[in-house]
């Protein structure tokens, strides 16, 4: 069962935390505050909303097959470093926002598939199209998408996600968990050769988070 421990910050130590993280990577500084002043989204930008760092760090990668659950600035930054992406949304508007970028880029490598999903309750979510939309192997495999999550949450939506991923994952692939504070269990339940962990500021956020590759 998943037992949520995230602490919450006050406004005053996520503006701590901003100012030390960024004062560590000085170089991430222009990309921080273009944000404000141009208040652009990860899908106008073409980047996941990871951490600045996991993002320097996967795009090193090149990969022949990846999936990921959630949609999104993600979808076009994996298109560039996957021979194929398979990309899974829930919501009908925000997958037609992608389908025109990726129109308007002339991407061809995308599959974007539109599932239900259920979040009335695990079981429910583990019976919906969402979840089962990962029916084979690939070298990559990102959870970054709907959750069943909050202060009061006793379930999430992405750590069921996790543990269908590791059946799905080739050997010598990555699983990359986005905001992986949140997700506590998943280390416990990860059966990765390694973990990664990058905590930094990331495209159109204002405060810090993390991300988690595992490597398999």
């Amino acid at each position: 069962m998943f037992e949520c421990v995230v602490v919450y910050l006050s406004n005053q130590k996520r503006v701590i935390k901003v100012c030390l993280n960024l004062l560590q990577r000085p170089r991430l500084i222009p990309k921080y505050f273009f944000y404000f002043l141009h208040k652009n989204s990860p899908l106008d930008l073409k980047l996941p909303w990871w951490s600045y760092d996991a993002i320097s760090h996967i795009q090193k990668y090149r990969f022949t097959s990846s999936f990921e659950w959630g949609s999104g600035g993600s979808s076009l930054f994996l298109s560039k470093i996957s021979k194929k992406l398979t990309t899974v949304e829930n919501d009908i508007q925000w997958a037609k926002k992608l389908r025109d970028k990726i129109t308007e880029n002339g991407i061809v490598n995308i599959n974007l598939q539109e599932k239900n999903i259920d979040l009335s309750n695990p079981a429910n979510f583990q019976k919906s199209e969402y979840f089962h939309a990962l029916n084979k192997k690939h070298d990559l495999i990102a959870i970054d998408g709907e959750d069943h999550f909050g202060a009061d949450s006793s379930w999430s939506a992405r750590v069921y996600c996790f543990k269908r991923a590791q059946h799905w994952i080739k050997h010598g692939g990555i699983i990359i968990v986005d905001d992986s504070w949140r997700y506590p269990e998943i280390i416990e339940l990860s059966n990765a050769k390694s973990v990664l962990s990058f905590e930094s500021v990331g495209p159109a956020r204002t405060g810090v988070t993390s991300t988690d590759i595992h490597l398999y």
